[in-house]
């Protein structure tokens, strides 16, 4: 049965962001939904579906808590870590609740701030000013969980294929820019960086390859201005794409 998910207005989400953070400038532990209820503000839109109570939201906290038990909170890969385990709980998760909901942006504030703030701020807590960083708690495709949704429903197991070395720097183009706009797209990018990283790409350093996928994910937006990849058949696209990311052997001396 689809389910229908609250969500606060801009203003609203504010304000409770900024509660939050009196509470970690306070040294106090967030809980969610403290007093054992929903926002009094709020708003279920009519989408149909039946409104998510407070024991669904407390539900989704402890299973995101306990598979995010496994990540360790500190290390070099930890926040790799939390963004994929994050991400594939919320595919799976809404894959029940409904696709359709966790494609409305102004739900994620809601879950953010109310619903996982400890998660939350274990991945982005208060910088030197004492302050949460509002893109990543607010609506938009920086938040914490919606990009990590995002991340996982568009390319899947790409995520950890270890084939597949994506860097932070990848994803943001590939996923937190228009390119996701087309997930066969972006699916496709994401295979022909892989081919990238086959026998002759192993044999670039680090910052070779970053700069080759940065020049061919703005080569790629620069097609997208000209042409509509979402109508190109899938050799036309593929085309496209190894035009963008060519496998050019690597001169090693």
């Amino acid at each position: 049965m689809s389910m229908t998910y609250p969500q606060l207005s801009r203003e609203d989400s504010l304000e409770a962001l900024e509660a939050l953070e009196d509470v970690l400038r306070a040294g106090a532990e967030p809980k969610a939904f403290p007093d054992d209820t929903l926002h009094p503000r709020s708003v279920f839109p009519g989408y149909g579906g039946a409104p998510v109570g407070i024991g669904r939201l407390r539900e989704m906290h402890r299973e995101l808590s306990a598979a995010l038990a496994q990540v360790p909170s500190t290390g070099r890969d930890s926040d790799r870590r939390f963004d994929i385990v994050a991400g594939q709980f919320f595919v799976d998760w809404f894959e029940k609740d409904g696709r359709g909901q966790a494609a409305n942006p102004e739900i994620w504030p809601y879950l953010t701030i109310l619903a996982l703030p400890d998660l939350a701020v274990r991945r982005f807590g208060l910088n030197s000013r004492g302050k949460l960083p509002k893109e990543r708690f607010l609506s938009g495709r920086r938040n914490i969980f919606y990009r990590a949704y995002l991340r996982s429903w568009i390319l899947g197991d790409l995520l950890t294929d270890p084939d597949l070395p994506l860097y932070e720097d990848d994803l943001v183009g590939l996923v937190d820019r228009n390119l996701s706009a087309d997930h066969r797209v972006a699916r496709a990018i994401a295979n022909q960086i892989r081919r990238l990283s086959g026998d002759q790409g192993r044999r670039e350093t680090t910052e070779s390859r970053r700069e080759r996928v940065r020049n061919g994910l703005k080569a790629v937006q620069y097609e997208l201005r000209v042409t509509d990849l979402s109508a190109l058949g899938d050799d036309d696209l593929q085309a496209v794409i190894e035009r963008s990311l060519p496998r050019t052997p690597v001169v090693t001396s």
